[in-house]
C-alpha cells in the first residue's frame, strides 16, 4: 500500500525534498554570509524585551554577530532607567558577552522587579563572566599593568585606562625633573620600552619657571 502510494506520487517527493534541501542549504548559506566578519556577541539582558542598540542599531536578548570595534550599547524600557556603557567586540577574546540589568523606576517596574529577582541574580553570572573575560583581555593587551602601580621613595608609577577601555596611558607622579627622568627607567627595567607609552607627568614642577610675572 505505501509502496503503491510512494510510486503514484515519486515526482511530488523527489519535488519536495528537492525543495527542502535547497531550502536549508539556502538559509545555511545565507547565514554564513551575515555572519561573514562578524563576531558574536551574548547579551544578556533583564527586562529580556529592553530596546537594545549598539551604536543606535538595534540588537535583541540573544546571540547578536557584530562587527569587531566599540560600541556604545544602550538598553531602555519605559519605566526603567535607561543604561548605557561602552563595549568592546574582539574575536581575540574567547567569549564576547553583554549584562544588561536595568532599574526600575516607576511604581509598576519595581513590582515587576520584585517579582522577579531570580532573573536580576541570574543576570549577574553574565555580569561576572563579562567582568571576567574583559579583565583578562586588558591585560593581556597591557602586561605592564600587573606590575603597577609601582611606587618609590621619590616617585609613583600607575596608569589610566583611556577611553576605548582597551588602551591605556602611564602616569608618573614627581615633582622632581631628576625623578621623571628616573621613573622613565624604571619603565625600562620593568621590561617595557617607554616610547611605546603615552606618559602623563603629574605634580612635575618645571624648573625653568621660576615665577609668574604680572
Amino acid at each position: 500500500m505505501y509502496y503503491e502510494l510512494i510510486q503514484r506520487n515519486k515526482r511530488r517527493i523527489v519535488i519536495v525534498c528537492v525543495v527542502i534541501f535547497a531550502l536549508i542549504i539556502g538559509g545555511a548559506i545565507y547565514t554564513y554570509a551575515i555572519r561573514q566578519g562578524k563576531t558574536g556577541v551574548v547579551v544578556s539582558a533583564v527586562p529580556s524585551d529592553a530596546q537594545i542598540t549598539f551604536n543606535g542599531q538595534s540588537e535583541g536578548n540573544g546571540t547578536d554577530w557584530v562587527k569587531d570595534g566599540s560600541y556604545t550599547v544602550t538598553a531602555k524600557k519605559d519605566g526603567y532607567q535607561t543604561l548605557t556603557k561602552t563595549v568592546l567586540v574582539s574575536g581575540d577574546k574567547p567569549q564576547n558577552v553583554v549584562a544588561l540589568s536595568l532599574t526600575a523606576s516607576s511604581d509598576d517596574a519595581k513590582k515587576w522587579a520584585n517579582n522577579h529577582a531570580d532573573d536580576y541574580q541570574k543576570n549577574e553570572e553574565y555580569g561576572a563572566i563579562e567582568a571576567n573575560v574583559n579583565g583578562q583581555y586588558f591585560s593581556s593587551l597591557n602586561p605592564i599593568t600587573s606590575k603597577l602601580p609601582f611606587q618609590d621613595p621619590y616617585f609613583t608609577i600607575g596608569y589610566i585606562t583611556n577611553n576605548d577601555n582597551v588602551s591605556i596611558t602611564l602616569t608618573i607622579t614627581t615633582p622632581s625633573p631628576r625623578y621623571r627622568f628616573y621613573a622613565v627607567e624604571k619603565i625600562r627595567q620593568l621590561g617595557y620600552d617607554p616610547t611605546d607609552f603615552k606618559i602623563v607627568f603629574k605634580d612635575f614642577k618645571n624648573p625653568l619657571v621660576t615665577g609668574v610675572k604680572k
